[in-house]
C-alpha cells in the first residue's frame, strides 16, 4: 500500500511543479561538455526579489527530485522549513560514471573527480550567479549516490550544510576513509553541518550492515556540537522504496528543527525556566540564528512571542512586559499585541491612566470583526473601574490626612 501511495505522491508532485520546474544547460570545462540540470523556483520566488533561498542539489533529476520538491514545498507551507531553491543533475547516461570509486581504497575515480569538481566548482557558482541562493546548501544521493556525496565532507570546510545519504552504498573501505576525514575539526569552524543516514538490514547484505553500523559508531563519537549526525534504520519499513520516501522528510525535521516554531519540547527543554528577560533574548537570538544559518530574513514568529507571554506576565511582577511590548511594537507596528503589553505593564505597576492609554490604543488596531474584540475591550473597563475607585479612595485619604494635621496643631496648643 505505501508503495502505491509513494507512486501516487511521485504522480502528483510532478504536476504540481512542473510549471515551476526550468530547465537550464551548464557548460563543464571539468566534464569536458554541457550538462542539463532542472531548477525547482519556490512559490513566490519571482514576487519578492530581496529574498535568498536555501540551495538543494540531487544526484538525479527524476524521483528523487520530485520527492524533494514535493517535500520542500510541503515543509515550507507549514512553516516547518525555509523555501529552497533545488537543483536535480541529469545523470541518466552517466550515473555510474560521474559517482564512481576505485572499491580497493574508496578513492574517487578520474571521472569521479570531474563530476566532484563539476558539482563544487562549477554548478554552484553557476547557481549563485543566476539565481537569488543564500549560503545554506544541501547535497541529497541514494545508494552508491549517497557513499559519493560523503567525499564532501573531507574539504577544510565543507561547502554543503547538509548530506542527506539514502540507504548508502558503502563500500569496503569506507568507514577507514571517513575515519581519516578527522570530523571532529568541524567544531572549529563557524558554521552548522547535518549528516542524515538511513538504512534497513532487512534489505542489505551483512557486510554492508556491517560498515554502516562502523561508520555510524565512528561519527556519532564526534564531539563537534555543530555536527548533527542521525543514522536512521527504518525497522518497520515494508520495502525498501518505503525508507526512500520516509528518509527526505525525517532529515528535513533535523536540518530544520531551528527554522521551526518553537515546539513543546523546545519550550520544555529550553525556555519554561528562564528569566522574563532572558526568555525575550532567547527568541530573538532564535531568529538571529535562522538568518544566519538559512539566510531567511524570517520576522518573529507571533506564536513564539504567545510561547513567553506567561513567563513575562507572571514572573518577577511582570517587570519586563515592557521589553516584550517594545519588542513586539519594532516586529509589528500595526499588531495590537505590543500596546497590550505595554498596557499591562502599567497596569500591574498601578498606573492606570497609562494602562488606559495603551489598551485603547491596542484597541484601535484590532479588526472590529476580530471576535476577541468584545473581550479585549474589558482591559479597558477594568483599568476605568480601577481609575474610579482610586480617585473614589483619594478624597477620604486627603481628608484623613488634613484631621491628622488639625489635631497635631491642637495638640502643640
Amino acid at each position: 500500500m505505501k508503495q502505491v501511495y509513494l507512486v501516487f505522491a511521485l504522480l502528483i508532485s510532478t504536476s504540481l511543479f512542473s510549471q515551476k520546474v526550468i530547465s537550464q544547460k551548464v557548460n563543464s570545462s571539468e566534464l569536458g561538455t554541457s550538462r542539463n540540470i532542472k531548477v525547482y523556483l519556490p512559490k513566490g520566488y519571482d514576487v519578492d526579489e530581496t529574498t535568498n533561498y536555501p540551495l538543494a542539489i540531487i544526484l538525479g533529476d527524476e524521483y528523487l527530485f520530485d520527492l524533494y520538491v514535493g517535500n520542500a514545498k510541503l515543509y515550507a507551507n507549514v512553516d516547518k522549513a525555509p523555501r529552497q531553491i533545488v537543483v536535480g543533475i541529469d545523470m541518466k547516461n552517466t550515473y555510474a560514471k560521474d559517482i564512481s570509486i576505485i572499491p580497493a581504497n574508496n578513492a574517487l575515480t578520474t571521472s569521479g573527480v570531474h563530476f566532484f569538481n563539476f558539482i563544487k566548482h562549477e554548478l554552484i557558482p553557476f547557481m549563485e550567479g543566476n539565481f537569488r541562493t543564500s549560503a545554506f546548501m544541501t547535497i541529497v544521493g541514494e545508494g552508491k549516490g549517497a557513499n559519493f556525496i560523503t567525499h564532501y565532507l573531507k574539504d577544510e570546510q565543507p561547502v554543503f550544510n547538509s548530506y542527506i545519504c539514502i540507504t548508502p552504498d558503502f563500500p569496503q573501505f569506507a568507514p577507514v576513509i571517513i575515519d581519516s576525514y578527522s570530523l571532529n575539526r568541524l567544531g572549529s569552524i563557524d558554521n552548522t553541518y547535518f549528516v542524515y543516514t538511513s538504512n534497513n538490514k532487512k534489505y542489505i547484505d551483512t557486510d554492508q550492515y556491517n560498515r554502516f553500523s562502523d561508520i555510524k559508531t565512528l561519527l556519532t563519537s564526534y564531539e563537534a556540537k555543530n555536527l548533527h549526525v542521525n543514522f536512521d534504520e527504518f525497522e518497520t519499513a515494508p520495502s525498501y522504496l518505503s525508507m526512500i520516501g520516509e528518509t527526505i522528510p525525517r532529515a528535513f525535521t533535523q536540518m530544520f528543527a531551528l527554522y521551526s516554531k518553537i515546539t513543546k519540547e523546545e519550550f520544555e527543554a529550553n525556555v519554561k525556566d528562564l528569566a522574563p528577560l532572558d526568555a525575550i533574548k532567547y527568541v530573538e537570538k532564535k531568529y538571529l540564528d535562522i538568518q544566519y544559518l538559512y539566510g531567511s530574513n524570517l520576522n518573529v514568529r507571533l506564536d513564539d512571542i504567545f510561547a513567553i507571554e506567561d513567563i513575562v506576565i507572571d514572573r518577577q511582577d511582570g517587570d519586563y512586559l515592557r521589553v516584550l511590548g517594545d519588542f513586539v511594537m519594532i516586529k509589528y507596528p500595526d499588531s495590537h499585541m505590543g500596546d497590550f503589553y505595554i498596557g499591562k505593564y502599567y497596569e500591574l505597576g498601578k498606573d492606570y491612566e497609562k494602562a488606559d492609554f495603551y489598551y485603547k490604543a491596542a484597541y484601535g488596531k484590532m479588526d472590529p470583526s476580530d471576535p476577541n474584540t468584545n473581550a479585549f475591550y474589558e482591559n479597558i473597563k477594568r483599568v476605568n473601574d480601577l481609575m474610579t475607585t482610586v480617585k473614589k479612595e483619594k478624597p477620604t485619604q486627603e481628608n484623613t490626612e488634613d484631621e491628622n494635621q488639625e489635631q497635631q496643631e491642637e495638640d502643640k496648643e
